[in-house]
């Protein structure tokens, strides 16, 4: 009986640090994040898209294709990110499009302002050492 009352402790105890530690990692939805703290969060959901991007080698550019990410102040997007269609695909975009969405919403919220020129979009993929590189027309 006493080895099931200090387990009992320690498992409270647990949730208890965990629900605090929680708390400053991800704050509630009515605590306001800094604009840093939002910088952050959207380049370590970035740094989260490029890995997947970069987590297969280049060897036969049938396998590739790309997409456009973030969301220019402006409209329009801030650029294009090849990677492989042998990935999950599916959370892959799903990163791209909570990203973008994050980005749209921060410009607004900061009232960011960025140069309204468009990347141009690339014609198709090649593979390059290993790394996909973009086509472009002449």
């Amino acid at each position: 009986m006493n080895k099931l009352n200090l387990m009992t402790i320690f498992l409270l105890t647990g949730i208890c640090f965990s629900c605090s530690y929680n708390s400053l990692i991800q704050p509630n939805d009515d605590e306001e994040l800094s604009q840093e703290q939002e910088i952050k969060n959207l380049t370590l959901l970035f740094s989260e898209i490029e890995v997947m991007a970069s987590s297969k080698r280049c060897n036969n550019s049938l396998e590739w294709t790309f997409t456009s990410f973030g969301n220019k102040a402006c409209g329009g997007a801030v650029g294009y990110i090849a990677y492989s269609t042998t990935i999950d695909t599916l959370l892959f975009l799903e990163k791209i499009e909570k990203h973008r969405i994050s980005q749209k919403v921060f410009n607004e919220k900061w009232g960011i302002i960025s140069d309204c020129s468009l990347p141009a979009e690339p014609q198709g993929i090649i593979c390059e050492e290993g790394k996909p590189v973009f086509r472009y027309s002449s």
